[in-house]
């Protein structure tokens, strides 16, 4: 069960949330039992508008923090002459500006191409986790970790969509554990989220937003106050 005041995850038999210390009745359920029946399909609430204006809102966000740290970067480069002699103050603006907006763009960029990504139905095929080991001139070994996903679209065609891990346990991708072979999803381009055809045999969904895993038998994700996305 979850906490209704935090949503923080508890055991069955729990009095009091172990995160903030509320009442959570014993044990007793915070929600009816899931009706399996009324969990296939895809979701009207994916369309919501409150997940169009957290994109927005996210999209401004990022580009505050880049034009808070555009200046941070400068003053940086202008401190190093000051401890280095291969850099000259002409020479430490320059590359300061250069990284500076490259970021700028960057961000820029990015939230362009997510707000023009398209959604596509499909069915995973295949599933694979792939372990590069690299080795740098000092005999650093470093792990990276490769999930990829390989789907066949409803319209004949293919998709593959890849994402790096660089550290920690190569099972954490939410939608890499999350999404088995077999599986009918919905691609939101928009929320890069995965939505599932099927949720009958699941108890708990990946919020569209803040991607945390979310009891089906709620409306409303408690970490962001999101729809759930459910038929």
């Amino acid at each position: 069960m979850f906490c209704q005041n935090c949503g923080k995850k508890q055991n069955d038999d729990a009095k009091f949330c172990e995160n903030c210390g509320t009442a959570t009745g014993g044990g007793a359920p915070a929600q009816p039992s899931l009706n399996t029946q009324q969990l296939v399909g895809f979701s009207q609430k994916i369309n919501d508008p409150v997940f169009e204006k957290l994109r927005k809102k996210n999209f401004r966000r990022s580009m505050k923090h880049g034009c808070i740290f555009f200046p941070i970067l400068l003053l940086l480069f202008q401190i190093i002459p000051f401890f280095s002699d291969d850099f000259s103050r002409p020479r430490a603006l320059l590359i300061g500006c250069i990284v500076g907006g490259f970021g700028l763009v960057w961000t820029l960029l990015a939230g362009m191409f997510r707000a023009a990504a398209k959604n596509w139905d499909g069915e995973v095929v295949d599933k694979k986790i792939i372990e590069d080991r690299s080795e740098d001139r000092n005999g650093h070994v470093s792990h990276d970790y490769y999930h990829t996903l390989y789907f066949r679209l409803a319209n004949g065609g293919k998709k593959k969509m890849r994402q790096r891990f660089s550290t920690g346990d190569p099972r954490n991708w939410d939608m890499m554990v999350y999404l088995n072979v077999g599986d009918k999803v919905r691609y939101h381009g928009k929320l890069d989220y995965f939505e599932k055809y099927d949720k009958s045999r699941d108890t708990e969904v990946p919020c569209a937003n803040c991607k945390k895993y979310i009891d089906l038998r709620l409306d409303h994700c408690p970490a962001c106050q999101v729809p759930v996305v459910k038929p």
